[in-house]
């Protein structure tokens, strides 16, 4: 899938620049999103080394790059670039995973350098947060903690 679609492995550095001049149609937004999302799972059940964070930001971003473009195509009078949406994204998928509200708000501005986006950033990270806890579920990294923790059967 690699050498068909780069966009689909990796960090998401080259992803998220591409999806953010992207002009073309926005479906290839969401089928992108989707088909990282498979990429991850695979990569990361494989055992083979890496990480969850980089591409954990990638998914958020991309999903809210979508999310902002339908945004200007319903109301257009609000002028509001994909971009902004990017960001509030990146920091409401990180700290939903991980539940660390304060890092996903501290970690989206300083990899933006753009502090004027620090309301809507918490408001949508403090959204995120709160829905992800009245869904029930737990965070990422105590997931994984407890299943490196976990004794395995051995017969």
């Amino acid at each position: 899938m690699g050498s068909l679609w780069p966009n689909t492995i990796g960090s998401g550095d080259q992803t998220l620049l591409w999806a953010l001049q992207h002009t073309g149609a926005i479906s290839l937004l969401i089928l992108l999103f989707f088909m990282r999302i498979g990429t991850t799972i695979l990569s990361y059940s494989s055992g083979a080394p890496g990480g969850i964070f980089a591409p954990m930001l990638a998914l958020g971003t991309l999903l809210e790059i979508w999310y902002g473009h339908y945004v200007n195509v319903y109301f257009p009078g609000l002028d509001l670039q994909p971009g902004l949406f990017a960001i509030a994204g990146m920091g409401a998928l990180f700290s939903a995973t991980v539940r660390a509200p304060l890092t996903g708000i501290a970690l989206s501005i300083e990899l933006t350098n753009n502090y004027s986006l620090i309301l809507p950033l918490i408001l949508t990270v403090a959204t995120a947060t709160v829905t992800a806890e009245l869904l029930g579920g737990k965070p990422i990294y105590s997931i994984l903690l407890q299943r490196t923790l976990k004794p395995k059967n051995r017969s």
